[in-house]
């Protein structure tokens, strides 16, 4: 493959995921430094009677219909008695189990927490998929710019040097 070709390559699939590349490490990094975003709880509705242990999505559904709301969802991360109702990147529910039956509660995240929520791979299936090719395309892009650095001569030591500075600092961080 010619040296342009793998340039136009590289650029073009760096620019494709651009906002991926600046929106993750960005949620990621505020993350790591506890600032989470914030999301408002209010109650919704109660559910009287029992939850099922089965068919929770066809049940739920009857009961945002039954309480007039318009509300879809694609899956339930269910996590003892709490069920969320992903994606939870938007506007989203969540419904706690009792004995007496269930609180369901209308979540509507910050645009930061939406962020977090996205970065945790809690976004809509479109999103989810263009993450897991964002994983790929970062390999090839790291490749890619790996191969064009070695190939000119003036770039090879600081390839190198900051290849093995961070290679070190990598494995102190697994001690």
């Amino acid at each position: 493959m010619k040296r342009s070709t793998l340039v136009t390559l590289h650029l073009g699939l760096s620019a494709l995921f651009m906002p991926f590349l600046l929106i993750l490490p960005l949620s990621g990094g505020l993350y790591l430094l506890d600032i989470k975003g914030e999301q408002a709880k209010v109650e919704a509705f109660k559910i009287a009677g029992p939850v099922p242990g089965e068919n929770t999505d066809a049940f739920f559904r009857e009961q945002f219909k039954a309480n007039n709301i318009d509300f879809d969802f694609e899956y339930i991360r269910v996590n003892n008695n709490d069920f969320t109702f992903r994606p939870s990147s938007r506007v989203h529910y969540m419904a706690t189990k009792s004995e007496a039956g269930a609180t369901v509660y209308k979540l509507e995240p910050d645009i930061l927490r939406r962020f977090m929520e996205i970065h945790k791979g809690h976004g809509p299936k479109i999103i989810r998929w263009l993450e897991t090719a964002f994983a790929l395309a970062l390999i090839l892009v790291t490749v890619s710019g790996i191969y064009l650095a070695v190939t000119v001569p003036a770039y090879r030591k600081i390839l190198g040097g900051g290849f093995a500075v961070g290679l070190i600092i990598m494995l102190l961080g697994l001690l």
